[in-house]
């Protein structure tokens, strides 16, 4: 099995260790070595992969100006195009990760992915989410935007 897929992550989570992949695919295929830095400063609360709306996450990276991070807007395309192509051919993609930044689910990494889903009109995908504080902060965000 590939380390860095969904079925992966699934693996991890199924024995109570979601946390060591994370770790894995941010300094692997994810290559985002600084997330995976800034996430062990503390301790984190996580639960997934759980499939949820993709309404429910917020993009932090995107062409669009009032975006945390500015990406070009051609690169971004055609990271969206190469993502998208991968999808429909059926990858099992990792799934997203997420912050709960007091009640808004910030996609930390995976924006790009989500891009691409939001391009195929796709309605859910799977995230893991962390929370500084407990669980039950993100049980009650999902719930909340569940009942919207």
């Amino acid at each position: 099995m590939t380390r860095f897929t969904l079925d992966a992550a699934m693996e991890y989570a199924a024995n109570d260790d979601i946390e060591t992949w994370i770790h894995l695919f941010l300094n692997g295929e994810g290559n985002n070595v600084g997330l995976s830095e800034g996430l062990k400063m503390k301790r984190r609360f996580w639960i997934g992969p759980v499939e949820i709306d993709i309404s429910y996450l917020d993009r932090a990276l995107g062409p669009e100006l009032n975006m945390e991070y500015v990406e070009d807007e051609d690169w971004w395309n055609y990271n969206i195009n190469q993502i998208s192509n991968r999808i429909e051919s059926g990858w099992d993609m990792p799934p997203l990760i997420a912050e709960n930044r007091e009640g808004s689910l910030s996609v930390r990494d995976g924006n790009h992915r989500l891009g691409a889903l939001q391009k195929l009109n796709k309605e859910k995908c799977y995230v893991i989410i962390w929370d500084d504080r407990s669980v039950g902060n993100i049980l009650k965000v999902i719930e909340k935007k569940s009942n919207k």
